[in-house]
């Protein structure tokens, strides 16, 4: 049994030992504190030390060996025109000499985090992680670094928003863009309120904006026009995004259906405008597959409320009946993905074997333990 496995398990038994003694003298209650940091460190390491595996995380590397170069035999700061924030969090790990584990492992740190912080605000918080675990946790180990960055930014937005603390809400939505652009698609909440009416500002205003971000957009794809990146894209094809954008469909259906047990949650107009989102990304995934399932990612917030709260909107059906139903569908993805997918050893340490240092690198050399001698 693989270790993905074994630790949604654990969790898992958490879980249900938390849904049949649902008060505050329950243990998981209790300990909510040491519980949520013994799940931060073990996410945290096993995210964060992997060794040269596929998808994104090879070219990040890449990305991670130009810089050093240049910093060692030029001594200048220069990068292949990634994502600001992302850049100088590398900048940081190079100039103290690091290898690149170390920048990936602190990006999880933050990752997990935030995900940690985002699900205490709720009650069923371990719901969230397992989730998280099944659905996206294996999808942001592929190795999109700048993605999960940005997400860990994103979490702490909707959750500054939601409080009405605008200046600090923007300035996490600003790290998140600057993490990676894709996360642009959750700036509609700063013309939304999350109390009184909607809008803050008259129509002129929105079309104002949507000029300035149109501008916005032209500028950042002005190297490569907008036309030729989706004709890029248009060429890939993933299965995987088909039932996870299906599954986020769902998940809006869910809350149309039941959206007036929401209206009292402070971010009731979030979970509202994702969830038309969330409809619209599943019929793009049969056209640009690769799009649609990055932008969900930045959705996975909105996702993480409704399946925490939709339990309890069902009369006929016991809110347990409902979690445990979840549950089973989550851990069999994570059981078929990682024992029976053609693809997961390319993206996972399979089976923990590839931890670093333990093979000889598909990249043709050892990244762990790095030093200067190594990069000249």
């Amino acid at each position: 049994m693989n270790f993905y496995i074994m630790i949604f398990l654990t969790i898992s038994l958490m879980h249900c030992l938390y849904l049949y003694d649902y008060n505050e003298k329950n243990l998981i209650f209790k300990y909510k504190f040491s519980i949520s940091t013994f799940i931060f460190l073990l996410l945290t390491l096993v995210l964060g030390l992997r060794h040269a595996i596929g998808s994104d995380y090879g070219g990040y590397m890449f990305d991670f060996i130009y810089m050093r170069n240049n910093f060692y035999n030029f001594e200048i700061l220069q990068s292949q025109s990634l994502d600001l924030f992302y850049e100088y969090l590398s900048f940081f790990v190079i100039y103290l000499d690091l290898p690149f584990e170390v920048l990936n492992l602190l990006v999880s740190s933050i990752l997990i985090f935030s995900l940690i912080f985002f699900s205490n605000q709720e009650k069923d918080y371990l719901l969230i992680i397992l989730i998280f675990l099944s659905y996206y946790y294996l999808v942001l180990g592929m190795g999109y670094v700048r993605q999960g960055l940005s997400l860990s930014f994103l979490l702490i937005f909707i959750h500054l928003w939601r409080n009405e603390k605008n200046l600090l809400s923007w300035i996490f939505l600003f790290l998140a863009v600057l993490s990676h652009k894709f996360a642009i698609v959750s700036a509609f909440l700063v013309f939304v309120r999350p109390r009184g009416k909607w809008f803050y500002f008259n129509k002129y205003f929105y079309i104002f904006s949507l000029l300035i971000f149109s501008y916005l957009l032209f500028k950042i794809f002005e190297q490569k026009s907008i036309d030729e990146y989706f004709k890029a894209y248009s060429l890939e094809y993933s299965r995987g995004a088909l039932y996870r954008t299906l599954a986020g469909a769902v998940c809006a259906l869910l809350f149309f259906s039941k959206k007036s047990f929401f209206k009292k949650r402070s971010d009731y107009r979030y979970i509202y405008l994702s969830s038309i989102i969330l409809l619209f990304l599943f019929p793009l995934s049969f056209l640009y597959s690769t799009v649609s399932d990055r932008i969900m990612s930045y959705f996975l917030p909105c996702i993480f409320i409704i399946l925490c709260v939709i339990p309890n909107a069902f009369t006929k059906i016991k809110p347990q009946f409902f979690k445990f139903g979840l549950i089973i569908i989550l851990f069999s993805h994570l059981f078929i993905w990682t024992n029976f997918s053609r693809q997961s050893y390319l993206y996972v340490p399979y089976k923990m074997i590839d931890y670093p240092g333990a093979i000889e690198s598909a990249y043709g050399f050892e990244t762990w333990g790095w030093g200067k001698a190594h990069m000249r």
